[in-house]
């Protein structure tokens, strides 16, 4: 309307359109700042605007709200009752409604994390009739949910094909939360998550050799796992021989300091469960050579780094911290897997208690199971401590816990849910179908003394590489037919061309 006005009047309607869309401005942010429903508008806005400019950074925002380690406190949820609702649900919520009129995957995309969405549904109601703790009915749907919801988004964003704008995300994660864990291991600043001194005998040293009066913190953050998944994929690329330089110095510096301040072994256990797998999905005098020339230049790269780090920085304050935390990590990942160590630890006799526990959950139910929420042991420990609380109902096998949770029956949908797309890539000749199959069964493996799928970002962690494995396993199949189909047209369009030639003659 503006442009059918001339000269001054133009100039002066101009000005008052421009005012007052100023001034709306000013009153949505002072609303903005009073109550919850300003910042839903403000957050509302702000997913508008994303999706006008970029839909795949709603991606990158929530990897990076579900991943980073930040200040405790800063992860920000709203609490509904029993339900509690974190900022990355709601991101990774957005994300995968933001990529599906992108990708328009076909319905058989919906399949797998469809069954596994109603199954866990099916089970909560059974938890809810049975009358367990609504807190915890919710709280162990939620991580089961999320694995479904990060094998949507490991699929849309294969699919999508902004595979290197989800690496380049990741990798700023990894190296911000890098930096805020040598922080807090220096006691600059406090993260969310877990914190364990392994000073003495209390410390993750029960039963082991002492950890030789070192000032090493355990530090347990939403990166952690994510962080050993990444070192699996590099692992199991090393092997496949299909990444190049550039990616290693982008994401392996920030993993492998954040999985030694965290000091867990099951990254021991993911590694070697994924080289062993690429190997096999790779076998050749290739992927041998490789694996020689990998294990020697890393031995010859750790017994290089490590004296020479501690030489030069002996007699100084950095040199003490970063000595303290090689023998913490001696102590308690590499000398905490052998079988003498393992049988006098006090985590793993729990563990044990566990098992015999749920086994005998297991036996009462054995089809249906008990539903989420059962309290499969009693509880015991100090008052408010976890084994009063929510450990009668966890438990870090996480298999046994989901067949005293759904029975034979829901542990029949997990099984369809996870085996197919490994099974789908490690049949598959494309190199990152197999490096996605290696992550996610050395995860898997990993789920038997660790249960991600309980674990906020874990269960994210998960999902993301069984949907990426079964994202490029379908891409690498439609490529080979297509390879194949394409020769058969060529031959007939030559068969087909004298004929045509000689009727238009």
């Amino acid at each position: 309307m503006i442009r059918y006005v001339r000269g001054r009047q133009r100039f002066a309607l101009s000005g008052a359109v421009q005012a007052a869309f100023l001034f709306a401005c000013f009153l949505f942010g002072a609303a903005s700042v009073r109550n919850f429903r300003g910042l839903a508008l403000l957050g509302l806005m702000f997913c508008v605007v994303v999706y006008w400019v970029k839909p795949q950074l709603m991606v990158w925002l929530a990897l990076f709200a579900a991943f980073a380690s930040l200040p405790d406190g800063w992860h920000y949820a709203m609490v509904f009752g029993p339900v509690t609702i974190y900022a990355y649900h709601v991101a990774l919520l957005l994300a995968i409604c933001f990529l599906i009129p992108i990708v328009r995957p076909r319905f058989s995309a919906y399949l797998l994390p469809g069954m596994l969405l109603l199954t866990v549904v099916c089970f909560a109601v059974v938890g809810f009739a049975a009358g367990h703790d609504a807190a915890d009915v919710v709280r162990e749907a939620t991580g089961m949910l999320e694995l479904s919801g990060g094998f949507m988004l490991g699929l849309l964003i294969v699919y999508c094909g902004c595979i290197r704008g989800t690496i380049r995300a990741i990798a700023v994660t990894l190296w911000f939360s890098a930096g805020m864990v040598v922080a807090s291991s220096f006691h600059a600043i406090r993260l969310a998550g877990r914190t364990e001194s392994l000073r003495g005998a209390g410390g993750g040293c029960t039963g082991m050799a002492q950890c030789a009066g070192a000032e090493a913190v355990r530090l347990m953050t939403n990166t952690v796992t994510p962080a050993i998944a990444v070192l699996t994929a590099l692992v199991a690329a090393l092997i496949v021989g299909r990444v190049r330089p550039a990616t290693y110095l982008a994401l392996g510096p920030p993993a492998v300091i954040i999985a030694l301040l965290s000091f867990a072994r099951i990254s021991l256990i993911a590694m070697a469960v994924a080289a062993v797998v690429a190997f096999v999905a790779n076998l050749g005098w290739s992927s041998l050579r490789r694996t020689a020339v990998v294990t020697a230049a890393g031995a010859v790269l750790l017994a290089v780094t490590v004296p020479g780090a501690l030489f030069l920085l002996q007699h100084s304050s950095a040199g003490a911290w970063l000595g303290d935390q090689f023998t913490a990590f001696n102590n308690r990942v590499l000398g905490g897997v052998s079988t003498h160590t393992l049988a006098v630890d006090h985590s793993t006799l729990d563990r044990l208690a566990e098992d015999a526990h749920l086994n005998r959950a297991i036996a009462k139910a054995p089809v249906f199971g008990h539903g989420l929420g059962y309290a499969y042991q009693l509880p015991f420990g100090k008052a408010r401590t976890f084994t009063a609380t929510l450990g009668t109902t966890y438990a870090h096998n996480f298999y046994l816990w989901w067949l005293a949770k759904a029975g034979a029956v829901g542990m029949a949908a997990f099984a369809l849910f996870a085996l197919t797309p490994l099974f789908r890539a490690l049949r598959c000749a494309s190199a990152p179908a197999k490096i996605s199959a290696a992550v996610g069964v050395g995860l898997l493996a990993v789920c038997t003394v660790s249960p991600m799928p309980q674990e906020a970002g874990d269960a994210l962690t998960l999902g993301l590489a069984l949907g990426s494995a079964m994202a490029f396993a379908s891409r690498g199949r439609t490529e080979r037919l297509g390879a194949e189909q394409t020769p058969a047209l060529t031959g007939a369009e030559q068969t087909q061309t004298p004929t045509l030639t000689g009727a238009a003659q």
